[in-house]
């Protein structure tokens, strides 16, 4: 799993959380019923010898087998004292035992060696929580994206239909989500403003996010002004580690941001750190070739052109359509 560390910490530390409820409510009952009734504390002290009975009939030399049955009776006569006593406050002896909310790793996330369910989810919905922060989640599907927004009449410059050209790349990109791993192309989405692309990358996000795999996603304006104010010392964090790391790195909107010099070495960096471990990374912009190359120069323009697969994107601002829509 490619999950951040900040992801993987934020879910050990709710497991570790429960673990340490279970624990309290544990001993806070125990606490309560000693309090109540004494005589709890001296059946645990007086079962607790009982290893210790064993161990001195052995070195004294008498029957073992009896000392054992011997102490087996008196344990199971304070066993059902204490049951008694447990019983009268509406309890029984598993309740001083730990509650855990995963009986299967008791909370510590892991089963012999191997990561349970319980953390694996806990990855899911922590990623895709702070997934939702960056990007409105509700409805990123690719099912709530329809066809029908696209004209289904030639582009008159391109003669191309718009609705056409969009069933097939939200067919690729469905495919793409659908068969996403760490050996998946890079992908440049790019296209006029309204037309999808924000919509399907996080589509895509959600999808590898569903699936167990690392992503970050983010307007290139937030995520480079977060590497620049940690960079500058105004901010703690990862980000830089946690960008180039991560399985899928989705860098929306690319064009929008404000233009520096740092800006450019940033996403310089970035593009060329997950080019060398071939790491996939998904760019939308509304910038063609000649105005990434502008924008950016020959080295971010050359190593996007060529190595991540472009699909065009067509038709008019859907949010536009549909606010006519409501309006009427």
């Amino acid at each position: 799993m490619g999950y951040s560390r900040e992801v993987y910490d934020a879910a050990m530390e709710i497991l570790e959380k429960r673990r340490a409820d279970a624990r309290a409510r544990a001993a806070a009952l125990h606490e309560r019923v000693a309090a109540r009734h004494p005589r709890v504390r001296e059946i645990e002290q007086e079962m607790a010898q009982s290893a210790i009975q064993v161990a001195r009939a052995v070195l004294d030399g008498r029957d073992v087998e009896a000392a054992v049955e011997r102490i087996k009776t008196q344990n199971l006569a304070l066993q059902a004292e204490l049951a008694g006593i447990l019983a009268e406050e509406g309890a029984g002896q598993s309740d001083f035992e730990p509650r855990y909310h995963c009986p299967r790793c008791e909370d510590t996330g892991y089963v012999n060696g191997h990561v349970c369910d319980c953390l694996r989810s806990l990855l899911r919905e922590e990623a895709y929580r702070r997934l939702s922060y960056a990007g409105p989640m509700q409805g990123a599907d690719f099912d709530s994206l329809k066809l029908e927004y696209y004209p289904d009449t030639p582009d008159p410059r391109t003669g191309v239909v718009p609705r056409v050209r969009m069933k097939e790349v939200l067919t690729y990109c469905r495919c793409y989500a659908d068969d996403f791993d760490t050996r998946s192309p890079s992908l440049l989405l790019r296209g006029p403003t309204g037309t999808g692309k924000t919509h399907v990358s996080l589509a895509i996000a959600r999808k590898a996010v569903e699936r167990g795999f690392g992503v970050v996603y983010g307007p290139a304006q937030m995520l480079l002004h977060r590497l620049e104010k940690e960079h500058f010392g105004r901010a703690e964090g990862s980000s830089e580690e946690m960008m180039t790391g991560c399985d899928l790195l989705i860098l929306d909107d690319l064009g929008a941001e404000f233009s520096s010099p740092f800006y450019t070495s940033c996403l310089y960096n970035l593009i060329n750190s997950r080019m060398l471990e071939a790491r996939p990374t998904i760019i939308s912009t509304n910038l063609g070739q000649n105005e990434l190359m502008e924008r950016y120069g020959e080295q971010i323009t050359s190593r996007i052109i060529g190595t991540f697969v472009p699909l065009a994107f067509m038709g008019r601002d859907i949010r536009q359509i549909k606010l006519q829509q409501r309006i009427g």
